[in-house]
C-alpha cells in the first residue's frame, strides 16, 4: 500500500489522493485499505514511525562516537522518504519524533527547538540532495554551538 502511495505521490498532492486511487494502485479492497489505515496520511505515519524507530534501536545498539553523523547516515538512506513527507505534510516527521523524544531535558521549549531544527534540516537536504552525510554533519558542527549540537543529540 505505501508503494502504491509512493507511486501516486509522483503526480498528485496528498490532499488529492482518494483511498479509490490507492485501491486501484494497489489492486486492494476498501475492506483491506480500512483493515490496515484509518486515512491515507496513515500510511505515511506509519511508515515513518518504522524507519524511525528503526534508526532509534540501531543508535542504542550500536553506540556511535559520532552520534550526529550517525543520525545523517541512517536517514541518506531514506532520503526520499522524508522528501516525500516532508513535502507533504512536515508534521508526520515531528510528531513522530516528538513522541519518541527521551530527553533528559524536559523543556517544552528545548524539545521544541529539537524537533523543529531536526525536522528542518532533514527536511532541506532530502530535497537539495547537495551534501553527504559527512559534509552535513562537518556543515551542522560548524554552524551551531556545542550547546546546539548537545540539545539535538540528547
Amino acid at each position: 500500500i505505501y508503494k502504491g502511495l509512493r507511486r501516486l505521490l509522483k503526480t498528485k498532492q496528498l490532499s488529492e489522493i482518494t483511498v479509490s486511487d490507492i485501491k486501484k494502485e494497489c489492486n486492494i479492497s476498501r475492506s483491506t485499505f480500512y483493515r490496515n489505515f484509518k486515512n491515507i496520511t496513515e500510511i505515511l505515519e506509519v511508515i515513518f514511525e518504522y524507519f524511525y524507530k528503526e534508526y532509534l534501536t540501531k543508535k542504542s545498539v550500536e553506540q556511535k562516537d559520532n552520534e550526529l553523523l550517525f543520525f545523517f547516515e541512517y536517514w541518506f538512506w531514506h532520503r526520499d522518504l522524508v522528501q516525500i513527507i516532508s513535502s507533504q505534510n512536515r508534521g508526520i516527521i515531528e510528531d513522530c519524533m516528538k513522541r519518541h523524544t527521551k530527553s533528559l531535558n524536559t523543556n517544552p521549549y528545548l524539545i521544541e527547538i529539537k524537533i523543529t531544527l531536526m525536522a528542518s534540516i532533514l527536511s532541506k537536504w532530502a530535497e537539495l540532495k547537495d551534501k553527504s552525510p559527512k559534509e552535513l554533519e562537518v556543515f551542522v558542527r560548524s554552524t551551531l554551538d556545542k550547546n546546539c549540537i548537545d540539545i539535538l543529540l540528547e
